[in-house]
């Protein structure tokens, strides 16, 4: 009896899973058989025969998600429930592609205004003023440009103050308000519950640990914090006060005051617009009537928005130059924590960075390289993994040039040491040249619940382990690997530099620093965006006729909103090995699908908006 029960069990199980991969299976194929019948019109739309008209229409400058300097994937798993709910991925915009728009808008003819509403798009500051300072070149070629918004951040309102007329809602407010650094420490949290956290550092500037060691921030981490931000928080200042025409230091009186006035003035709005910092104070249905007379539609609909172009729709309308040449400049990026595994939205996966540097390295015709640079750090291991692939890149005697954008710090400069040439902006946040490590150990906690940890092991090395204290030579083999890690950094940035080691220590220590200072320092080698970094590796490479390339897939528009689809359903149907069988199967009618990459997706918006990521 019981074999017969042990054989239904186990044919239970088979059906059960064979029943899964059947739904799962026909779940995809009704939603992409709906995808296309619904969304097959669309697809039309990008064709490039079709040319798309601009003639008196609004650039609508609206993008809601996150600045990015490339956009990729954050999920391999596409699910049901948000299909409904209009959930999914953070949206990603890259950087290269909103300068575009506002560069082509600058020199449009053919465009009657443009609107910008940048409230609900985060971004570093290095990017703002990228954003703004395009703003400002659209205003002074003659275009006129309206900002609205319900809140306008440091970054929006500094985008915002650059346009010809600046409108907030009447419920609404300026919270330009400057730099914040404001951290939770846990230090008697964790001596009330008797967690013991061992903490080991290389750098009196890196102040990553001091959550877990201290009930304050430190004085060194105030420095270098006040340090970085108050000559870019000034240079903020003077670029909004320039372009509103308003008196030097009234962005700094209206933060420092603001709390004060709102209690005779509750409505922060009017408090803006007194000082000038906007134009006018307007709900949204007053937005669109004072749009409707400025620049009425075709519909002749004051209850209709004015004649509209949305970024990418606009975008489509590039006709890039394309270049034949023989001679290319690849683009590595590295984007986000260094960790090792693969690329991911917010992880610069070292394993998918190493394949792209070894593919560069294949190509002959590849005749520079550019690093280009967006992260806070991460792991040692996957950092000296990039470095190790690059330096065989360099062995190759091809040069390499990097690009720093809004932040390259800790990891993100351990992997530029193998540069012939750095380039940061301004404002970018680079340096904290330090090591630590956080290992906690629950023997306080199991002391304190009655619980003993006993036994015995073949080596003293695999006597330790977390729920026991860290004895004392475990404690001194870790500070000792830690401060030859810093050793080891130092001596990379020293060398990579041509600087005496003793000097880089001195501005090393875990201290952050600003691009502009960096210069100063010689930790950079000049100040410019990542084209001015192409240019150069350009001449590095000793080629005046060159394309620019990089290894992400590109597609299409329909394919990309295809894919945007697939990736914002939420009831998770995992792409397993059957369903792989399957995507191949499709693949050989529909080109969307790239079996190597599982569903391959990237992010395309059709004036649609996802969620504030601010």
């Amino acid at each position: 009896m019981s074999k017969i029960k042990s054989i239904w069990s186990k044919a239970d199980s088979f059906l059960t899973l064979a029943r899964k991969i059947i739904v799962n299976a026909f779940t995809a194929i009704v939603l992409i058989v709906i995808t296309f019948s619904i969304l097959g019109g669309v697809g039309a739309m990008f064709t490039p025969e079709e040319k798309i008209d601009t003639e008196n229409k609004i650039l609508w400058f609206k993008p809601v998600g996150v600045v990015v300097d490339s956009s990729v994937n954050s999920s391999t798993s596409f699910s049901l429930d948000s299909l409904a709910l209009g959930g999914g991925n953070v949206q990603q915009h890259e950087l290269k592609d909103l300068l575009k728009v506002l560069n082509m808008a600058a020199e449009d003819e053919s465009l009657a205004a443009i609107y910008v509403n940048v409230s609900e798009l985060s971004m570093y500051i290095s990017a703002s003023f990228e954003l703004a300072k395009a703003v400002q070149n659209i205003k002074e070629n003659g275009k006129n440009v309206i900002a609205y918004a319900e809140n306008y951040g440091n970054s929006a309102y500094l985008i915002s103050s650059q346009a010809n007329t600046v409108m907030i809602n009447e419920y609404g407010s300026v919270n330009a308000f400057g730099f914040s650094r404001k951290r939770e420490f846990y230090k008697d949290l964790y001596e009330k519950i008797n967690l013991n956290y061992n903490i080991f550092v290389a750098g009196d500037f890196k102040s990553g640990p001091e959550p877990y060691t201290r009930n304050s921030m430190s004085e060194e981490d105030k420095l270098a914090w006040k340090e970085f931000a108050d000559p870019i928080w000034n240079k903020m200042k003077n670029m909004m006060e320039a372009a509103r025409d308003i008196p030097q230091g009234t962005i700094q009186e209206y933060g420092d005051s603001l709390w004060q006035k709102s209690v005779d003035t509750p409505e922060l709005a009017q408090i803006a617009l007194e000082l000038g910092m906007v134009d006018m104070v307007v709900t949204r249905e007053e937005l669109r009537h004072w749009m409707y007379e400025e620049f009425p539609n075709k519909q002749n609909d004051k209850n209709e928005l004015p004649d509209s172009i949305s970024i990418y729709e606009y975008l489509s309308t590039y006709e890039e130059n394309i270049n034949d040449s023989d001679n290319k400049i690849a683009v590595i990026n590295i984007e986000g924590a260094i960790t090792t595994g693969e690329v991911q939205y917010g992880i610069a996966g070292s394993d998918t960075i190493v394949k792209n540097i070894r593919n560069a390295i294949k190509d002959d015709s590849v005749k520079a390289l550019v690093l280009r640079v967006n992260s806070p750090g991460g792991g040692i291991w996957a950092s000296e993994l990039i470095t190790n692939a690059l330096n065989e890149f360099k062995s190759s005697e091809r040069p390499i040039v990097t690009s720093m954008g809004d932040i390259a710090a800790s990891g993100g400069v351990w992997v530029t040491t193998h540069s012939d040439e750095i380039w940061a902006k301004e404002e970018t946040l680079t340096g904290s040249i330090g090591v630590y490590a956080i290992i906690p150990t629950l023997d306080g906690v199991y002391n304190w619940a009655g619980i003993q940890v006993d036994g015995i092991s073949s080596t003293q090395a695999g006597e330790w382990d977390e729920r026991i204290a860290m004895p004392d030579y475990v404690t001194k083999a870790i500070q000792a690997s830690i401060d030859n890690s810093y050793d080891k950094f130092v001596s990379k940035v020293a060398e990579n530099r041509n600087m005496p080691y003793k000097e880089v220590l001195s501005i090393a220590g875990g201290r952050i620093w600003s691009g502009e200072k960096a210069l100063q320092l010689g930790l950079v080698d000049k100040i410019g965006d990542l084209n001015d970094a192409i240019d150069s590796a350009a001449q590095f490479a000793q080629i005046d006729d060159y394309k620019v390339i990089s290894y992400e897939k590109e597609m299409d528009p329909f394919e990309i909103f295809l894919n945007e689809l697939l990736d914002n359903l939420d009831s998770k149907i995992d792409i397993n090995s059957d369903f792989q069988a399957l995507a191949k199967l499709f693949n050989a009618q529909y080109k969307f699908i790239d079996p190597s990459k599982k569903i391959n997706t990237a992010v395309y918006c059709f004036e649609c908006e996802y969620f504030n990521s601010q």
